[in-house]
Order: C-alpha cells, then sequence, then structure tokens
C-alpha cells in the first residue's frame, strides 16, 4: 500500500481490487495498492511502513581479537587545528585580515607558515572559501578564532583550510563512509580520541536503478544516467552526514575530514566517473591513483573545504573497499599463509602474508543477498537466517530474524539449508534431490511442483505451532526451496571457491593450502562458518582458524580517519600487490566446473570432510 503525494496525480482510477481491499475513506485520502496503480507521468509517493524494511541486518562492526590483533589506537589524524587570536586592524595597523590571521599562525607556530612566504602567498582555491566569510568570523569573538589546518602528505606540509570564531579546536570530527553495493555505512569520528561519535547507515538507493552494479553500469550507459545515480549516492551519504550529527549533537560544520571506499564501480560512479568500461573487457578504470577533493566538488553537505578522500584502487572490481579491508586486517603483515574474502554479490579475495599479496574478484551473483531465490529476501526481519534438519524425520528447526512468522529465506539460512540438506542426503554432491531414495523422496517436506521438486522449509498448518502464539503473523503461506535455488547457490560457492584456487596456483602454492581464511563483511560475518566450510566455499583450512571478522572495509575507511599513515600504507599495497583476472584465467572454466560440486568434485582436497561425505551420494 502507497499514498499518492500529489494533489493532480496522473495515474490511473482506483480498480475493482481496490475499492474491495482498500475502503473509501482510505481511496479518499490517497492510498492505493502499488500493483494495481499504471503511472501515466511523473509521480511523488509515499511507501507506507508495511513496504519498508524492518529490522534490516547491516554490520556496522569489526572484530580482530580472535586473530589477535588489536584495533590500532594510534591517533595522528590529517587534520589538526589551533587556537589563535588575530589581531584586528585600526587606522594606526590597517592590516587585512588574510595577513593578521597569518600573523598569528606564526606567532603561534612558526613550523606552519614562514616569513619568506609571505611575498609569494597567494589566494588557492581552499583560501578562497576560507577568506569568503573571513571578515565576520576573525570580528565574532574580537580576534579568537579556532584555525584548522590540513596535512599535505605529499609535501610534508600544514594547510590552513578553515576557520571557526571562537575556541572550537576540540570540536572536530571526519566521517568514514564503506559504499557498498546493498548498504551504505557512515562512522562520525571525534578526532580527538579516536572515538565513534556516532554511526548511520541505510539501503544503497541505487537499487532503484539496478540490483547489482553490472545492471546499474547499464542502466547508466543506456540512459545517460551518470548525474541520476552519482545524485542517488551523494544524497543518501549528505543524509548520513546529517543523520549522525544529530545523534552527536554538532553541527555538519564539524565535520572536517571524509573517507570514502567502495567497489570500483560504486567509488567511480560517487565520483561522478563514467563506469561504461568497467563491465567490458579489459575491464579497467578510470583511474587507480587516490582521490583528494574538496566536500564542494563531491556535493557533500558539510564545510566546503573538507577533504574527501579515497584509498587507490587495484584493479576494474577489486576497489578501495578491498583496501580498506586489507589496511584493517593487516593480512599484509601476518607470517600465516592466510585468504580474506570480502563475500558480497561481487567477492574480493586476497591470498598471502607479509612476503606478498595476490588479489582477485568473483562474480558470485546475489543469491546470497536473497535475490533470484524463490523466496529469497534480504537479511531483515522475517528473514529465515538458521535451518537444522532433523536426520531421521527431515524435520526443520528454522530461527528468524525478528522473531516473527517467517517472509522468506536470506543468504546465510540458504547456506545452512544446503549443508543440512546434504547431511541430511535429501540432495547430493553435485547439488540434485536424491531420487533414489524412496523414504527420502516419499517425505511429506518434499513435494513435486509445476518446476520439479522442493524441500519445505515452512508450511503454515505444520509449522505454526512450533511459534510463539503472539508472534503468529500468517503473511505467508509456505517457504521451500527449488532445485533451481540449489544450483544459485552453487554458482555463488563454486565463484568463490574456484577463485580462491585459481590464486593459490598462481601464487605457486599448488601444495600449500591456506593456513587461516578470514571472512569480512556483513554476509561474511553472519554465516555459520562450519556450514560454509562444510559446502565448500572456500578451500579446506582448520575449523579452529576460520574467523569472522565484520565489516574490516568500514573499519579500514576509520583508520584513513584517524591515521593518516594509514594513507601511505594504502598506497604501498595498491602499488605492490599482484591481480589476477580470475574469469581470464585458462584454467577458470574447468577449476568452476569441479567447484560446483559439494564441497569439490576431487574429495582429496577436503580430507577432513572424506568420512562426513562418504555416505552422501
Amino acid at each position: 500500500m502507497i499514498r499518492i503525494v500529489d494533489p493532480y496525480p496522473r495515474i490511473s482510477k482506483p480498480s475493482d481490487k481496490e475499492k474491495k481491499i482498500l475502503d473509501e475513506k482510505k481511496l479518499s485520502k490517497g492510498y492505493r495498492l502499488a500493483c494495481q496503480v499504471k503511472i501515466l507521468g511523473n509521480l511523488r509517493v509515499f511507501l507506507t511502513d508495511s513496504l519498508m524494511t524492518k529490522g534490516s541486518k547491516i554490520l556496522v562492526d569489526v572484530d580482530l581479537s580472535n586473530l589477535g590483533i588489536k584495533n590500532s589506537k594510534k591517533l595522528q589524524p590529517i587534520i589538526t587545528s589551533k587556537l589563535c587570536n588575530v589581531s584586528l586592524p585600526d587606522l594606526n595597523n590597517p592590516i587585512n585580515d588574510l595577513t593578521a590571521v597569518i600573523e598569528s599562525i606564526v606567532k603561534n607556530d612558526s613550523n606552519f607558515f614562514f616569513q619568506e612566504r609571505f611575498s609569494k602567498f597567494q589566494v588557492n582555491d581552499i583560501l578562497y572559501n576560507v577568506c569568503s566569510d573571513l571578515s565576520k568570523k576573525i570580528r565574532q569573538e574580537e580576534g579568537m578564532v579556532s584555525i584548522h589546518f590540513k596535512k599535505d602528505l605529499i609535501n610534508n606540509t600544514w594547510m590552513v583550510f578553515d576557520i571557526d570564531p571562537g575556541n572550537n579546536i576540540d570540536k572536530t570530527f571526519g566521517l568514514a563512509v564503506d559504499i557498498g553495493t546493498t548498504t551504505i555505512v557512515g562512522y562520525l569520528i571525534y578526532l580527538k580520541t579516536g572515538e565513534i561519535a556516532a554511526i548511520s547507515a541505510m539501503l544503497n538507493p541505487q537499487v532503484a536503478i539496478g540490483e547489482d552494479i553490472i545492471s546499474r553500469i547499464s542502466y547508466i550507459v543506456k540512459n545517460n544516467g551518470i548525474g541520476r545515480a552519482k545524485n542517488l549516492v551523494v544524497n543518501a551519504i549528505n543524509q548520513i552526514i546529517e543523520d549522525c550529527c544529530n545523534k552527536a549533537n554538532i553541527p555538519n560544520s564539524c565535520v572536517k575530514d571524509i573517507s570514502i571506499v567502495g567497489n570500483t564501480g560504486m567509488h567511480h560512479i560517487f565520483f561522478g566517473m563514467n563506469p561504461e568500461f568497467l563491465s567490458l573487457s579489459p575491464y579497467v578504470p578510470v583511474f587507480k591513483v587516490p582521490i583528494n577533493i574538496s566536500a564542494t566538488v563531491a556535493g557533500l553537505n558539510c564545510i566546503p573545504n573538507a577533504n574527501v578522500y579515497s584509498p587507490p584502487i587495484i584493479a576494474g572490481y577489486v576497489g578501495t573497499d578491498t583496501i580498506g579491508c586489507i589496511i584493517s586486517s593487516k593480512i599484509y603483515n601476518y607470517e600465516k599463509y592466510s585468504l580474506l574474502i570480502d563475500i558480497g554479490t561481487n567477492g574480493e579475495l586476497v591470498l598471502g602474508n607479509k612476503e606478498g599479496l595476490v588479489t582477485g574478484s568473483c562474480a558470485a551473483g546475489s543469491a546470497l543477498e536473497g535475490a533470484h531465490i524463490l523466496h529469497g529476501m534480504r537479511a531483515s526481519e522475517g528473514a529465515i537466517e538458521s535451518v537444522i534438519i532433523d536426520r531421521e524425520t527431515l524435520e526443520p528447526t528454522i530461527e528468524v530474524i525478528g522473531n516473527v512468522s517467517p517472509l522468506g529465506l536470506c543468504g546465510s539460512g540458504l547456506i545452512d539449508i544446503i549443508a543440512e540438506m546434504l547431511r541430511s542426503k535429501i540432495i547430493t554432491r553435485a547439488g540434485l534431490f536424491n531420487f533414489r531414495s524412496e523414504k527420502i523422496m516419499s517425505n511429506r517436506r518434499l513435494i513435486k511442483k509445476e518446476d520439479g521438486y522442493h524441500y519445505v522449509i515452512y508450511k503454515t498448518e505444520w509449522d505454526d505451532e512450533k511459534l510463539d502464539s503472539n508472534k503468529k503473523e500468517k503473511k505467508i503461506n509456505e517457504i521451500t526451496i527449488s532445485q533451481k535455488d540449489i544450483n544459485q547457490l552453487q554458482f555463488a560457492k563454486a565463484a568463490f571457491l574456484s577463485a580462491a584456487n585459481l590464486l593459490l596456483n598462481l601464487d605457486n602454492k599448488t601444495n600449500e593450502t591456506p593456513e587461516q581464511v578470514i571472512l569480512a563483511g556483513g554476509f561474511g560475518t553472519y554465516i555459520n562458518k562450519e556450514n560454509a566450510a562444510f559446502i565448500g566455499l572456500f578451500p579446506e583450512v582448520d575449523k579452529g582458524n576460520i574467523y569472522q571478522i565484520g565489516n574490516a572495509a568500514g573499519r579500514g575507511a576509520q583508520l584513513f580517519i584517524t591515521d593518516y599513515e594509514q594513507r601511505e600504507i594504502a598506497d604501498r599495497i595498491a602499488h605492490d600487490i599482484r591481480y589476477q583476472e580470475i574469469a581470464s584465467n585458462p584454467l577458470f572454466q574447468k577449476e568452476y566446473k569441479f567447484s560446483l560440486y559439494f564441497p569439490h568434485y576431487d574429495i582429496e582436497r577436503f580430507p577432513s570432510l572424506k568420512e562426513e561425505f562418504k555416505d552422501i551420494p
């Protein structure tokens, strides 16, 4: 149900179905059923609560403690502030305002400006913005001002980029933003202590032009839509800035520094770069170097001169979010040979240790986000997130986000159900229903439909008695998993496993497997890691050496705010890391085909699972 906002909307008249479902009172107030309305022109609508996603699991934290890594406490932001007293002009000393400010800085600390530079001093773009209301600022508190400096990492100098009236040197904040294909998360950081003052997260509104990055690029190319795509994400980040500042009870002008990470497509769209050739071989970005531009140029609502930084890109499908993961996980310092996976629609993998890193990406598809799954959905209220199947009765026990009646199946639930169907011998290693077992195929949970067999995960009349009577919300009658759904999961898991195996091959480590696997990102954190290992989502490692670290990309963005040396490390990593184009590898098709099996066609690659799989057909 939606509500029409326009006073004279260009839409079709209410259908008989609408009149039957909605009473005249609701219709008179503009309420309509979206599936019944034909839009005949531009239209503004209000999405009612029933349409808004509730209880979405958007990951904002990172945990490296299991890896024995302490979160960095080093604090050296690229922004510093000093309190200065500016001499106001009079008839005896009619000094101009900018020179008076410079003299007050030199008097306060000569390391920032030097007298010999005065004669060559010019107003550049940054000082132009500072000077626009400089006269009022220095007089507002009788010459007392807070002068904010930004470190130039190339020339190792400090530059004035903002001035506030009065004593505001302790009111400086940075914003770290992780732009994901599905979600956007912002972290407001207090620069004096490095602590997070507020967090704001939202679904990426670019879903309006495409579910995944390829469909969004396609929309941009066909509709000359880079402007709209950019505005969607810029407006979203401006909402995050507003929300964070409201939570911290500060004005937007306190945000002095911003770091942005995201995959290469999100990076290009946010910065207004044409992403067309990211989707065409050889999949090259416009550039790879780091970005430092002003908030005004980026279109963000804070002080005009706030620096907007984004680290270097590695490749067309290995972006700045991967750099963020590498920085926060510190895989570049490990002794152990490690595999880092950021699981998503486009999965990024990093393999190696302090001896060197190799990286690549795989197109896993959006099945793990719930797309292309018959009853799939994102990880929000009503999603089945965990499943256990009784080996004898084949009856499932489910856990639902929000503890309400289930509406569908999210990615973590999908992995669980596949692993449990394997253990229960409902499906084979090839991912097919086990037709050879009459006992299994005659069970009430196995039903045949027009498109083939389905396993029934939830059915109202069978399973409602198991639910808390106070939580019953009969919104859906039946939730099943079909052969097509199983295949979609196989495609995703095969993409990750084959990519990892090809990186191992590239790294000349064919006789060596990773000593540890690190799962990053929201999906990588919420899945059951043992079930993920069981189906062969990644090469075999000891179960005790699989770590889930949370939003590593977001944590990397935070480190770029709190410690400017991390930006220099990011430059070095991007320069030194080796990149492998997975899909063009001549071994890819063969390895991908073998990886479609659970856990792999060659069970010898998973020696610890041989015993469990010996009775699975």
